[in-house]
């Protein structure tokens, strides 16, 4: 009845639908625009950058050349070796309700030996090689955070509001 001899299914078909030069189409416009995206991806790589670019680079590279400054907020040498530093065992008996037993940096407890340098505003002991490096960088107590006598060339938030929380109402 029907002769199937000469077809092999849809693909070897005699004659292709509108399906089929639909998928045609949708390939070679597909190769075209990665052909073309390609194409102009390699041929801009090579390129200098925009003379705005060039002229960020050109500044970036004159400040990196410039010399470098650096802002020290921390307390310097001398403030630093004015501290009191003593020994735990005489710290112990100078102050025998409220010394803690341990730095409140390293987590270590305190022995005998053990050199502590003294904050004056807070009172707040710690081990002498923790709390040095901490005041080299920051005027304040590690734990408190109340500020050292030497004043600092930042101001704080906290040091302008202060002043208006003082004034009389009226």
């Amino acid at each position: 009845m029907n002769d199937t001899t000469g077809s092999g299914g849809f693909l070897g078909s005699q004659n292709i639908g509108g399906f089929g030069y639909g998928i045609g189409v949708s390939v070679g416009i597909l190769l075209l625009i990665t052909t073309i995206t390609l194409a102009s991806y390699f041929c801009t790589r090579g390129t200098s950058p925009p003379a705005a670019g060039r002229a960020r680079a050109a500044a970036v590279l004159e400040l990196a050349e410039q010399e470098a400054y650096v802002v020290e907020v921390g307390l310097d040498e001398a403030t630093l070796r004015s501290y009191p530093k003593l020994l735990y065992s005489e710290a112990k008996l100078k102050k025998k309700d409220s010394t803690a037993t341990c730095c409140s940096i390293c987590l270590a407890d305190y022995k005998g030996s053990d050199m502590l340098r003294l904050l004056p505003d807070c009172g707040h002991l710690f081990h002498l090689r923790c709390v040095d490096p901490w005041l080299r960088l920051h005027p304040t107590c590690p734990v408190c955070r109340a500020t050292s006598p030497v004043t600092t060339p930042l101001s704080t938030p906290l040091a302008e509001v202060v002043p208006l929380a003082t004034r009389p109402v009226g």
